[in-house]
């Protein structure tokens, strides 16, 4: 446990400093969440104002929801909008990635080309994506609390085995089938079970998130104190300003943690002050 733990703060650290050095990169995790709340507004509204949500939600209650044909329609055409952006960004992200890790300095332009190149294979990944998305949803509306069961160990296994998809598509330029054979064959073959040590990148990154939320915390409750709304709507502006600067920057800092895996694991170079022996131990074959 102790060195997973260890294992997963050096591959933080180095993806930290990653983006520390090239700051500029946040503005894609940036773009990101802005144009996933663009699409997530463009079929909410209208849905909304029409009153398809409510009634929905109302078939769901009820468990008829998995007989709706135009709703599970509807929600595909979600799922590849939204993954078709965030992919988009984290494909140009990770190419930004890969060519501070070559010793170069990244820019948005050469990031945002590369991923405009891959435009075909991002597509295609969004639509396999938004197929999955909606089997499991299927599988979660049965109604049932096994199926809900299922389809929560499902979506993590997916979530696992797809786990190096955007590297291999930044990178490789490959369809979605063959990124994701690539993606599995290298977990497989050069990670295996130490894929699990990972996630406690994800525990680091709550302990950096964890003092960013406490003064984002503090400053509302001063400008609620002080008892002038200018004053509170001020401080409640910063404060959601710096958290969401703050997911951003998390938000970049796993893309750079895969972009870093997957550079190592497939021979490629890494900067010279990062241990490489840590990651040997993480790559290692498993019996």
């Amino acid at each position: 446990m102790f060195d997973s733990l260890s294992r997963s703060w050096e591959y933080a650290k180095t993806s930290y400093s990653l983006l520390w050095d090239h700051k500029h990169l946040i503005v894609l995790p940036l773009l990101a969440g802005i144009a996933a709340l663009i699409v997530m507004a463009s079929f909410a509204v209208p849905l909304w104002q029409s009153g398809t949500i409510e009634m929905w939600t109302a078939a769901e209650e009820d468990g008829q929801a998995a007989h709706d044909v135009v709703m599970y329609l509807t929600l595909f055409a979600f799922y590849v909008c939204s993954y078709f952006v965030i992919v988009f960004f984290n494909t140009a992200l990770v190419a930004c990635a890969m060519q501070a890790l070559a010793g170069d300095r990244p820019t948005l332009r050469y990031g945002l080309r590369v991923a405009w190149r891959r435009f075909g294979p991002i597509f295609g990944w969004a639509v396999v994506s938004a197929v999955i998305g909606v089997l499991l949803r299927i599988i979660e509306n049965s109604n049932k609390r096994a199926a809900q069961v299922v389809s929560a160990i499902l979506g993590m296994a997916w979530t696992a085995m797809t786990y190096l998809v955007v590297p291999v598509i930044a990178v490789e330029g490959v369809g979605p089938v063959k990124a994701f054979k690539r993606s599995l064959a290298v977990l497989r073959q050069t990670w295996g079970t130490a894929l699990v040590g990972n996630f406690s990148l994800g525990l680091l990154s709550f302990l950096v998130m964890l003092p960013v939320l406490l003064a984002a915390g503090a400053l509302v409750y001063l400008g609620v104190v002080s008892g002038a709304a200018p004053v509170a709507g001020l401080c409640v502006a910063v404060a959601a300003v710096i958290v969401a600067g703050a997911i951003a920057f998390s938000s970049a800092a796993d893309v750079v943690f895969k972009a870093v895996l997957f550079s190592y694991a497939t021979g490629r170079t890494l900067p010279d002050d990062v241990d490489t022996r840590d990651f040997a131990d993480a790559f290692a074959p498993r019996e």
